[in-house]
């Protein structure tokens, strides 16, 4: 049978179209998606910690005993430890200027107690930052404190006890804050040929600055007097209570450190003078340390500081009431005086 030619053609038409209609659709389909690809674990971020020293050694200055010094230093050390959550040991060098050494080396990388000639040479001979400075009484500020076993010299008027029982001579008990400091500084003259007990040569309280009150008041304290370094404040009171020297200086009441072996301290050395005020002592830290580490260890020392056992502590330690941010600038009094120091004994 014969199909009409129209028809052939229709359906060869219909068959190209629907081979057309076909390809287009196919064109335009969007591709298939790919295949999701496996998950990656997430990288736990670096904890700042990993940069951070295995251990710390807090070096503190020998300004009293030092057995007792790192009786105290252990526990205060465990609780800066507790604080940073690395191990902390202490450090108490021979003399003033181990604790300087032992920051400049790398031995200690934080230390406390700095007096403030150690502040200064912290930062400029270690590098270290300053971190905190200690506070007394609502003070930032102290005096050298002028003592003696020969009240008849030094004293202008019958010595007066205080509340503890503690003589004073010249005018010395009404002051209210070192800020009435210079007093008696007229009977320094009168040390020329004496026996005198400094603490130690880098004690700021302990020797700079009677040092250049005694230049001032003519007296030259290398050749003048017969000194002597007792290498700490109680023993600088220690060897005028005991006799060996005639006049003695240290921190204000530093007698009251030997009171419990020498309980009439207090009657038998008088007070007769007071420099001006001075910057108290502070804390610093290795200045290489990471910086979120020097943060964590002035934040440990505030926080311990706030405690009861860590207030306890630091006023057992260094009869430290509270502790607060310094400033550089703070010790620059400090630098005029190395200053004229060095150009006064030459």
């Amino acid at each position: 049978m014969r199909f009409p030619r129209i028809a052939v053609l229709a359906a060869a038409g219909a068959l190209v179209l629907t081979a057309c209609g076909a390809e287009e659709t196919a064109e335009d389909a969007p591709a298939p998606a790919p295949a999701p690809a496996p998950e990656e674990e997430a990288e736990e971020p670096a904890d700042p910690r990993d940069a951070w020293p295995d251990e710390l050694v807090f070096t503190l200055t020998p300004s009293a005993e030092a057995g007792g010094l790192i009786e105290t230093a252990e526990p205060l050390g465990a609780l800066l430890e507790a604080e940073l959550g690395v191990p902390v040991t202490p450090l108490v060098p021979s003399d003033y200027a181990g604790v300087i050494a032992a920051l400049a080396s790398g031995q200690a990388q934080i230390a406390g107690g700095l007096g403030p000639r150690q502040m200064v040479q912290a930062e400029e001979q270690a590098g270290a930052r300053l971190l905190l400075q200690a506070e007394r009484f609502g003070s930032l500020l102290y005096v050298t404190q002028w003592f003696t076993n020969d009240p008849d010299t030094f004293c202008d008027d019958e010595p007066v006890a205080d509340e503890d029982g503690y003589l004073f001579c010249n005018g010395v008990l009404d002051a209210q804050d070192a800020s009435d400091g210079p007093i008696g500084a007229d009977k320094l003259p009168l040390i020329a040929g004496k026996r005198m007990s400094f603490v130690d040569q880098g004690s700021t309280s302990g020797y700079a600055i009677p040092a250049l009150q005694l230049l001032e008041a003519g007296v030259d304290p290398i050749d003048d007097i017969e000194g002597r370094f007792a290498g700490g404040h109680d023993a600088s009171v220690q060897a005028v209570y005991d006799g060996d020297a005639d006049v003695g200086v240290s921190y204000n009441d530093a007698r009251s450190t030997i009171e419990e072996t020498s309980p009439d301290v207090g009657e038998q050395l008088v007070v007769f003078g007071w420099s001006g005020p001075i910057p108290n002592d502070g804390f610093a830290a290795a200045g290489d340390l990471p910086e979120d580490l020097i943060a964590a260890i002035e934040a440990a020392f505030v926080t311990i500081s706030q405690s009861e056992e860590g207030a306890a502590l630091l006023s057992e330690l260094y009869s430290i009431d509270a502790v607060v941010p310094v400033a550089s600038s703070d010790f620059d009094v400090i630098r005029d005086l190395e200053e004229q120091l060095g150009d006064l004994l030459g």
